[in-house]
């Protein structure tokens, strides 16, 4: 008596790919200042893109960024739009988005370059999201300086599925 053992590479690769769909809640809802800065993610990700709605401070917004190089609809929890994308990278998912603002009313436009890093850990209980920000129209001593103050890293728990 013999056993066969049939696998394929594709789904080979596809028990590979983490899924970040789910509900999300902050682990830590407070600022830096002491305020409470709740936060929640609701992630619906598919072969070709992954759509990220956030709710900061009662604001909700959505994003959808493709996978496949394109840019997609980016909206910040400030509300304000951009493009962004996404990329999956071994056991990380990677999200970069820009949009353009105005520091001052008169002020020329200046764009800000987020990108995020987003790991799931083993048990997909909890999730990471480092972020980088970066100003790509300013020197980079300047950039460096002010994005200091943005980048950083968030936890969150899955409380559900989608």
């Amino acid at each position: 008596m013999g056993l066969v053992i049939a696998w394929s590479t594709k789904t080979g690769l596809a028990t590979d790919k983490v899924n970040y769909s789910g509900k999300y809640s902050s682990d830590r809802p407070m600022s830096k200042s002491g305020v409470e800065t709740e936060s929640t993610l609701e992630v619906v990700q598919n072969e070709d893109s992954i759509e990220i709605t956030r709710v900061e401070l009662g604001k909700r917004t959505t994003s959808h960024c493709p996978f496949n190089g394109s840019e997609g609809d980016y909206m910040s929890p400030g509300g304000v739009s951009g493009k962004c994308k996404a990329q999956l990278k071994a056991k990380y998912l990677v999200l970069e988005s820009v949009v353009v603002g105005r520091p001052q009313a008169t002020a020329p436009p200046v764009r800000v370059h987020t990108k995020e890093r987003w790991q799931l850990s083993a048990d997909g209980k909890s999730l990471t999201i480092k972020s980088d920000v970066d100003f790509p129209d300013f020197p980079a001593d300047i950039s460096a300086a002010v994005a200091g103050d943005t980048s950083g890293t968030r936890k969150y728990t899955r409380t559900g599925n989608p």
